[in-house]
């Protein structure tokens, strides 16, 4: 688990870096950089980033310097949201912190302890300079110059995107690799061989390289263009411990800088469609990596633009492959436009034969998604027939399902009944049957923490002793953790205690000390919301004495049922016994006295 890893590794790098960084780097700004936030009161809140939801439930709280989101329960600091976010050891987060803060890390990680992701990224680094190296240079790669070449591909595009060249000879990379010192086991899980015959065998010979990086500018992957018959014709990495298929975009990390400017992305079927456009000046735009746009990626994009423009290929698997990415689109509440090509030519087909100047003029103009699947389904279906207007609804159903917005609805389904000449009544009756026999309820995330069925007396006192901790300072002079039995309240208890010997009282080191990963989120959960905000005096008191009265009621309980048991057989005991009693009996009557526990 993230906290896990955080509490382990943490200790090892350092407090004073770690204070130094949190005071640079604000968790709303860091935050802001993935997640679209507005401030409400003192948070700020937006779409969780860990799970898929249409109403926002992820909150940033920068006075206790924490996020927290009340429908996956995730939560943490800006290293842990890091850590979670670009997938990365507590290490690489410091870094990427530290380096976002100008501040310079004064020790060095053991290369023992260094983690099988960094030197995955490390072997990449090497390796992509070497493919860059060979392309340019070697007499081999005279056929991969000469294609690029050929495919308009400018030396500053080959520069900016360190193309390279994988050797036509299959034990060049094996060879290479040995003389770096990397072991065959380490090679066989990196991502760049496969065994076959018990043999290595690298994924990539003689072919162009196209690396794959991730948002900070790491190469992470490869896509590979053949340069001679057989095998398929673009090859992708297989997934690795740095490497997500379905969570990657080719060229996101450079997209990011212009989409944060335009608000917008555009979306384009493969690697030569992203070179011809950054050619032409369009900077943000992806590609996904040989398969089909996701969920995630939508996701991804999400955090970095409002708008997604589709532009792909004008043939029949293009069209395919725009109308899932509209409903993707519009499902996660991003607005889409499509470009339509012309001739069916793709990006870098237009580039071809329009040049810069005719690939911008034709993508300046992208038309609404919704209009670009009417005039779809108007080629596809005869709009003067009933049949063909039933068909035209059909096809365009799916996309109307995905919308939230009832006004945006009922506007294009007022569109759509004037095209097919219909009343709207009409075309909204057949929606909401359609809508009715289809329609799949999806979970709410934002449920209860089900691990809690019920919360304690003890419990809530120390939640709320843990949005309220200088308090903890009186209540442990009132009751001490042999006073209480539920487990998750003894394991706060400790927790407060521990920090109170320490002479801290912040979030953060109490979050570190709580091993139960439901209790954290459940303690990060009540941080976050006001339940314990007001009159929190009053409710901790009262809480403490709920707690005595309970103790003592026990306490009267057992010695009564010894004076019951001593009264004749041993009744020279009795004396202190009730003695006890009657104190006991006073110290409940001062309790009870006040009627609101």
């Amino acid at each position: 688990m993230i906290q896990e890893l955080y509490r382990t590794e943490k200790m090892e790098s350092g407090t004073e870096i770690k204070e130094e960084i949190k005071r640079k780097i604000f968790i709303s700004d860091l935050v802001g950089e993935y997640v679209a936030l507005k401030k409400k009161g003192t948070k700020y809140w937006g779409l969780c980033p860990f799970h898929t939801e249409k109403t926002p439930s992820f909150t940033v709280s920068p006075d206790k310097e924490m996020y927290y989101c009340f429908g996956c329960h995730k939560h943490g600091d800006i290293f842990t949201f890091i850590m979670e976010m670009e997938k990365v050891s507590f290490p690489e987060a410091l870094k990427i912190l530290a380096q976002k803060a100008h501040i310079p890390l004064s020790f060095e990680y053991n290369k023992e302890k260094e983690s099988r992701k960094e030197l995955l990224l490390e072997l990449y680094n090497r390796l992509t300079m070497s493919f860059h190296h060979l392309l340019l240079n070697s007499e081999n790669a005279r056929h991969a110059r000469s294609y690029l070449e050929e495919r308009g591909v400018k030396p500053g595009i080959i520069s900016t995107f360190q193309l390279g060249y994988a050797p036509g000879d299959r034990n060049w990379l094996m060879n290479f690799l040995k003389k770096k010192n990397y072991s065959e086991e380490f090679m066989e899980t990196s991502g760049l061989f496969t065994r076959r015959n018990n043999e290595l065998v690298p994924y990539f010979y003689y072919r162009i390289i196209f690396p794959i990086k991730n948002t900070r500018g790491q190469v992470i992957a490869y896509g590979g263009r053949r340069l001679s018959e057989g095998g398929p014709k673009y090859l992708n990495s297989p997934e690795t411990l740095i490497f997500k298929k379905g969570n990657t975009l080719f060229n996101l990390d450079q997209a990011l800088i212009s989409a944060k400017e335009s608000h917008s992305i555009y979306l384009v079927e493969g690697y030569m469609d992203v070179l011809s456009l950054f050619q032409a000046g369009i900077t943000n735009c992806v590609a996904p990596l040989g398969t089909a746009f996701t969920e995630n990626q939508a996701g991804i994009l999400k955090r970095y633009a409002d708008k997604v423009i589709l532009f792909f290929d004008g043939d029949e698997a293009g069209e395919k492959a725009a109308l899932r990415a509209i409903e993707i689109c519009e499902s996660k509440g991003i607005e889409s436009g499509v470009v339509e090509p012309q001739e069916g030519l793709d990006p870098d087909d237009i580039l071809q034969k329009h040049g810069i100047n005719g690939l911008k003029k034709i993508i300046e103009y992208p038309i609404n998604s919704f209009r670009y699947l009417l005039n779809r389904a108007f080629l596809k279906f005869n709009r003067e027939t009933p049949k063909g207007k039933e068909n035209i609804f059909n096809f365009i159903f799916p996309y109307l399902k995905r919308i939230d917005s009832q006004i945006k609805r009922d506007g294009y389904l007022s569109i759509l009944a004037e095209s097919l000449k219909v009343d709207f009544k009409s075309v909204w009756k057949d929606f909401q049957n359609q809508n009715r026999f289809m329609e799949v309820k999806e979970e709410n995330p934002a449920k209860k923490n089900s691990f809690f069925e019920s919360i304690s007396e003890e419990l809530f006192l120390m939640l709320a002793l843990t949005a309220n901790r200088d308090s903890f300072a009186g209540v442990r002079c009132d009751l001490a953790l042999d006073h209480l039995t539920d487990p998750f309240a003894r394991e706060i208890y400790i927790a407060l205690e521990e920090n109170f010997r320490e002479g801290t009282t912040s979030l953060e080191s109490l979050m570190e000390k709580i091993e139960n990963e439901e209790l954290s989120s459940l303690i990060a959960e009540k941080n976050t919301s006001s339940e314990f905000s007001y009159h929190p005096e009053k409710l901790i008191s009262d809480g403490v004495l709920r707690i005595k009265r309970r103790l003592l009621l026990k306490k009267r309980e057992e010695i009564s049922f010894l004076i019951n048991k001593y009264e004749k057989s041993e009744p020279w005991k009795m004396k202190d016994l009730l003695v006890e009693k009657m104190i006991l009996d006073k110290e409940y009557e001062e309790i009870r006295k006040n009627k609101d526990v």
